[in-house]
């Protein structure tokens, strides 16, 4: 690893501490002037970097002014909490609140994270970012594509930010090099009677740091982050470019442009995938791809299927 990334990576574990030249140089094996070259390229990169005659400090906090430097939607709230119980939880009362469209809530701690069909999603303190959005008045035939959209968003948002090739699984989970980073839960309102969902809140997980004592067992196999060195201010720059690209295609929706999008992004085409049914494996097929309509289409037994719900794992 070169001194700018070693620098980066002891300023990012101590972000908002300041750490020392002389301790800098010493981790990173290298002279106090290489250290200080180093200082001057990650600022150079757009690193917030705080100096003083006995350290460095890096200021890079999650927060909503640093959210907002770069969310298109001024008029929407953006709350920031140290923790929540689950960030759609969190969301949903607010909505029943009145919040504006188009908020947020954003923390990097859950105590209560969800996923699909009610299982515990992994969220320790300052590994990753959890944030729901909200959409109000929404017509379903949009709703019925929400997920795609943020799926979508959030797999360009993470190309954009951390330079790295991100792959869609259907339905609602972003892989990185083979391991998920993004999962992705979207829940709602509906007025039946009216034909329009009060709201949706679409709600959005990504790893961004690897724990300290690595990943819980269950999911040691699976989880993974983009990338081994956080870029500049990502934690604030994923949330707002996430959220940005997701309300760039509800605004212009065009299915058959976010299906092209899908398709292309697509992590399953052409491997062999368990398809699970009331949580249990079902049959093994082999996926041919996406369909218009974004169910995914399978081969099973010599037969084409489309699963238009539920969900599939990779086979090992």
């Amino acid at each position: 690893m070169n001194v700018k990334k070693t620098v980066l990576k002891i300023l990012q574990e101590n972000q908002g501490k300041k750490v020392g030249g002389a301790e800098l140089a010493e981790i990173a094996g290298a002279s106090r002037n290489a250290v200080w070259k180093a200082i001057n390229a990650l600022e150079a990169d757009g690193h917030d970097i705080e100096r003083s005659h006995n350290g460095y400090v890096l200021n890079e906090n999650l927060s909503a002014n640093g959210i907002a430097k770069y969310y298109r939607y001024p008029g929407a709230s953006i709350i920031v909490k140290e923790s929540v119980g689950s960030t759609n939880s969190e969301m949903k009362v607010l909505a029943a609140g009145g919040v504006p469209d188009r908020s947020m809530v954003v923390s990097d701690m859950q105590t209560e994270g969800r996923g699909r069909y009610g299982r515990k999603f992994y969220s320790e303190k300052g590994t990753g970012v959890y944030f729901s959005i909200l959409v109000r008045n929404v017509d379903f035939e949009r709703g019925r594509y929400l997920t795609a959209m943020a799926a979508v968003a959030a797999a360009e948002s993470v190309e954009s930010v951390f330079s790295v090739e991100a792959k869609i699984k259907w339905v609602n989970d972003i892989y990185v090099g083979g391991r998920k980073c993004v999962g992705i839960l979207t829940e709602s309102v509906t007025d039946m009677e009216s034909g329009v969902i009060n709201y949706a809140v679409v709600g959005i997980g990504i790893n961004m740091k690897k724990p300290a004592g690595g990943y819980p067992e269950e999911i040691r196999d699976i989880a993974g982050v983009p990338s081994e060195t956080l870029p500049s201010d990502a934690f604030n720059r994923i949330v707002a470019e996430t959220a940005n690209v997701f309300f760039g295609l509800y605004d212009d929706f065009d299915k058959k442009t976010l299906a092209e999008k899908y398709r292309s992004g697509s992590f399953l085409t052409g491997r062999t995938v368990n398809v699970i049914v009331n949580g249990e494996k079902a049959y093994e097929a082999v996926v041919k791809g996406i369909g218009d309509e974004l169910g995914l289409i399978v081969i099973a037994n010599g037969k084409e299927i489309t699963l238009n719900c539920g969900e599939v794992s990779v086979h090992p």
